[in-house]
C-alpha cells in the first residue's frame, strides 16, 4: 500500500490504492458476519424457567426446568446425537410436557388447577422425587402390547407426590408412574395414574372405576 505525507507529519493510507479492492473487502465482511451469525446460532441458552411444580418442603418454591445447554449437555454425557439448535425446540415441549403431567397427577389429587394464594389446597400437592427408566415397562404397556397389539410407550417416569391434607395436616405419599406414547394426532399421549404400590394408590385407583 504507497502512503502520502499530510501536512501534520502523520502518515495516511490512501483507501483507493489498498491492494484489497473494495468487492474482496465486501466478500470479506459479508463472510466475517456468516461467522458471527453461526456462533450465536451455536450458543445455547443458560436461562432457565421456573415450573409451576411445588417442591416438597421447600415452602411453596417451584422446581426449575434445565437451560438449553444443561439440556444439551445432560444429552451429550448420555452420548445421544443432539443437534444444539435442536435444543431451543425440545426444550418448550420438555417443559410442555412435564406441566401436562402435573395437571393429570392434580386431578387424581382433586386438586384445583387454578390455586390461588387464599385457596386451602395451596401448595397441598408437591413433588418429592421423579425417576426416568425407558427400559422399564410397566404391567400395564406389557399387557397393552404382547396381549393387544398396541405400541410400547418411548419413555416411562415414576413421581412421587406429598399430598398434605389441611385439616390434620398429614402428609400423605404417593407414587405415579408415567407411560410416554407417540400419537399421530395428539403428539405426546401420557397415561398418568397412581402406582398400586400403595393404600392410597389403590384407594385412588378403585374410587376413578368407580367415577368417584
Amino acid at each position: 500500500m504507497s502512503h502520502n505525507n499530510n501536512n501534520d507529519g502523520n502518515i495516511e493510507g490512501d483507501i483507493s490504492e489498498c491492494p484489497v479492492d473494495e468487492e474482496t473487502r465486501l466478500k470479506w465482511l459479508e463472510q466475517n458476519m456468516k461467522v458471527n451469525k453461526s456462533l450465536n446460532e451455536d450458543k445455547l441458552s443458560m436461562e432457565r424457567e421456573i415450573s409451576g411444580i411445588p417442591r416438597t418442603g421447600q415452602n411453596g418454591q417451584k422446581w426449575i426446568y434445565p437451560s438449553e445447554q444443561q439440556f444439551y449437555d445432560a444429552m451429550a454425557r448420555k452420548d445421544l446425537n443432539a443437534d444444539k439448535m435442536d435444543m431451543k425446540t425440545v426444550i418448550p415441549i420438555h417443559n410442555n410436557i412435564n406441566e401436562r403431567v402435573w395437571n393429570y397427577i392434580k386431578q387424581w389429587e382433586n386438586v384445583s388447577s387454578n390455586n390461588s394464594q387464599d385457596s386451602d389446597d395451596v401448595n397441598a400437592l408437591s413433588l418429592t422425587s421423579f425417576k426416568g427408566d425407558s427400559h422399564k415397562i410397566t404391567p400395564r404397556a406389557w399387557i397393552r402390547h404382547y396381549i393387544f397389539g398396541m405400541d410400547l410407550p418411548f419413555d416411562r417416569h415414576d413421581w412421587q407426590i406429598n399430598h398434605k391434607n389441611s385439616s390434620n395436616s398429614s402428609n400423605v405419599k404417593i407414587d405415579y408412574v408415567i407411560d410416554f406414547y407417540m400419537n399421530k394426532q395428539e403428539g405426546v399421549y401420557l397415561d398418568v395414574r397412581p402406582k398400586l404400590n400403595s393404600f392410597e394408590g389403590c384407594k385412588r385407583r378403585i374410587l376413578h372405576l368407580l367415577g368417584l
